[in-house]
């Protein structure tokens, strides 16, 4: 019998050993996939932010579409984050300019008219206009207030 709960014992630390890792595991996927969600967050919540841009900085706001000209840019009011799905529109307007190549995400270029939620990520090019990098399409997941 000795033997038996020797073995028995040792088998109840491993189980113990191996439950413990795949635990600290799952923190640690959870806690990459929170840090990820973060970074789709609005920086940009007025238009003084956008002025300020430097060439080459990024900016990732959220926009209601105003007008969407002959699919290669598009202008709207800067919504300003009041929950996870309710946004509130700013006085703040800006333009966007993108091309074909400029991925969409959640939608399709097609989603991209008048009065569509989006987050966009841009950058400021050299002529101080903002250039999309990537467009996720909000319209229908999100509330303006």
């Amino acid at each position: 019998m000795p033997a038996t709960r020797s073995v028995s014992s040792r088998t109840t630390r491993l189980w113990i050993v191996l439950l413990v890792a795949l635990a600290l595991l799952s923190f640690l996927a959870m806690r990459r996939g929170f840090v990820k969600a973060m970074g789709m967050k609005a920086e940009a919540s007025s238009g003084t932010a956008v002025e300020q841009l430097k060439p080459g900085e990024e900016v990732k706001m959220v926009l209601e579409l105003t007008s969407v000209k002959d699919s290669a840019s598009v202008e709207g009011h800067v919504l300003e984050k009041q929950t996870e799905t309710v946004y509130r529109r700013t006085p703040t307007s800006t333009a966007v300019i993108y091309d074909a190549a400029t991925p969409v995400v959640m939608g399709k270029p097609s989603d991209i008219q008048r009065g569509a939620v989006v987050h966009i990520t841009a950058k400021m090019a050299d002529d101080h206009v903002l250039h999309a990098e990537k467009i996720v399409v909000l319209t229908g997941y999100i509330k303006v207030e």
